[in-house]
């Protein structure tokens, strides 16, 4: 089914996307995800956070997909979308280093690092406790992934499941983590 889409324009597949149709937008994600990766490392510099950035930026378009307008540029759009969550993410860590730099002023370097080292510590205890409840099959994507550095091609191997289901599994992890890591973390 795929192959009958990858040749068709983007309008067409915006209309189609419109329409709930998930092949479609699959081709979108396919055609624009790692440009829009390779785009925002650039600028991010955290492997991690660039992916989570194109996770949220097709969310966003799914999301959004009944305001998609077959007229204008989808690729446009996604660009723009990537860029804006660029910037709040630099906005982000602009505050937080203004934050410690303005309330551990003392010995910068050790007051810093203290500060990451017990933020890092509660992330992952809070990321922790999220990844002890997913479905058993998703921690061990997760995990594979997140910890063990291996690609989604990798884990499909391995686990001998197709790309699709590790890919699927991955989005409903990140998902549930964003989620969840956003009602922890909503006041920073």
């Amino acid at each position: 089914m795929l192959n009958e889409h990858e040749n068709i324009a983007d309008n067409q597949l915006v209309t189609r996307v419109r329409l709930n149709d998930k092949n479609a937008f699959k081709v979108l994600y396919d055609r624009y995800s790692k440009k829009i990766y390779f785009f925002s490392l650039k600028y991010i510099r955290n492997t991690v956070e660039a992916e989570e950035l194109v996770q949220s930026v097709f969310i966003n378009v799914w999301e959004n997909r009944r305001s998609l307008d077959p007229d204008n540029s989808v690729k446009s759009y996604i660009y723009k979308s990537a860029i804006n969550y660029i910037f709040n993410y630099l906005k982000k860590k602009k505050i937080q280093n203004r934050f410690i730099e303005s309330q551990m002023h003392q010995d910068e370097n050790q007051s810093e690092n203290l500060y990451e080292e017990v933020f890092f510590h509660d992330l992952e205890k809070s990321i922790e406790t999220v990844v002890v409840t997913l479905p058993s099959q998703q921690q061990r994507i997760f995990r594979m992934s997140r910890y063990d550095g291996l690609s989604y091609q990798e884990i499909a191997a391995k686990l001998e499941l197709s790309l699709r289901t590790v890919e699927n599994q991955m989005y409903r992890a990140l998902k549930t983590l964003k989620t969840a890591l956003k009602g922890i973390y909503s006041g920073n």
